[in-house]
């Protein structure tokens, strides 16, 4: 029988947030058996709130539509925080990225100064407009929260105890990002994508969108799938850090944006993290000794900066390579 689909799969997670432990068991299965296939997933019965999500989106076109000098009076490119002006993310060696971003740290800093004087635990330079951080933070904090149920059942499929990465996250580095795409044919003279291809650096990242379409992931077998919107799914993906901890086991798909729909398109990922200082080990997971020399012991924090510092043309807008 092939194996060939035509999007990538759907796991309801209702079982596993309310369900008895026969339901928690086959959910855990589920995710984790396409997570090894495929490194994606669409995600229902997720419990993310409807109307937390419709308020962020709300809030995200309420923002965009504001004139650019407004929007540029948000911009950290520093630290990468706050507004990301069109064209200005980019990958070294490609055509700069055609879309436009919001960037939010985590809501809740952690007190260690060592921590505070890094990039990645910036605070975030809020816009004064009227209920856009009131309508976004909630829904960062949904997201954040599920994507701690999500690793809760991965570390279970991997036979690890069920808050292993929590212990791993206490003092988590996650961001989000709010994003804005034009049309494809209006910024066809000066990039080819919304996004170009790329791997995401984190453990897991969660994506919300509208019904506009764009996002699609590359298969095992090479081709490009697209993952079809659906109002009810949250869509999540492997990055780096979880594929290095298992062992490879859970491999991170490359994946792109093109909005051929002709419409703008909004979309919010939420890039989940550990702690800076997190040792990523694949016989701490997984019990084994590293597959292959890449998946040695890494500190979490100073790989993923090291990572953009190689693969960025500057230090200008690190998380542009993690957009959808």
């Amino acid at each position: 029988m092939s194996n060939a689909v035509d999007r990538i799969p759907t796991v309801d997670f209702a079982p596993f947030l309310s369900g008895d432990a026969a339901g928690r068991a086959a959910t855990v299965a589920a995710l984790g058996d396409t997570f090894q296939r495929y490194g994606f997933v669409s995600l229902v019965g997720h419990g993310l709130p409807p109307e937390v999500v419709q308020g962020a989106f709300d809030a995200a076109q309420e923002f965009f539509a504001r004139p650019e000098e407004e929007k540029r009076l948000v911009q950290d490119k520093r630290n990468n925080r706050g507004f990301v002006p069109m064209f200005d993310s980019q990958l070294a060696g490609q055509k700069p990225s055609g879309h436009e971003a919001f960037s939010i740290g985590h809501p809740d800093r952690p007190d260690d100064p060592e921590l505070l004087a890094l990039p990645f635990y910036s605070p975030t330079p809020w816009p004064e407009l009227p209920g856009f951080r009131e309508r976004i933070e909630p829904c960062y904090r949904a997201m954040f929260g599920l994507g701690e149920a999500i690793l809760r059942a991965c570390a279970l499929h991997l036979g690890a105890p069920e808050d292993f990465f929590a212990e791993m996250s206490r003092q988590t580095y996650s961001n989000m990002r709010v994003i804005h795409y034009p049309p494809q044919e209006a910024v066809a003279e000066t990039s080819e994508f919304g996004v170009s291809a790329h791997v995401d650096r984190g453990l897991i990242t969660l994506l919300i969108q509208d019904m506009n379409g764009g996002l699609s992931v590359q298969t095992p077998e090479g081709d490009w799938l697209p993952v079809v919107p659906d109002p009810k799914a949250v869509v999540i993906n492997v990055g780096r850090l979880l594929r290095h901890w298992t062992n490879g086991r859970y491999p991170a798909a490359l994946h792109r944006v093109i909005n051929s729909s002709g419409r703008e398109r909004y979309s919010m990922p939420l890039f989940v993290h550990p702690s800076f200082h997190t040792v990523i080990d694949p016989q701490a997971l997984v019990g084994e000794a590293p597959a292959k020399p890449d998946y040695a012991p890494i500190v979490a924090g100073e790989s993923v900066y090291a990572g953009f510092q190689r693969d960025r043309v500057s230090w200008k807008q690190p998380e542009a390579a993690g957009a959808m």
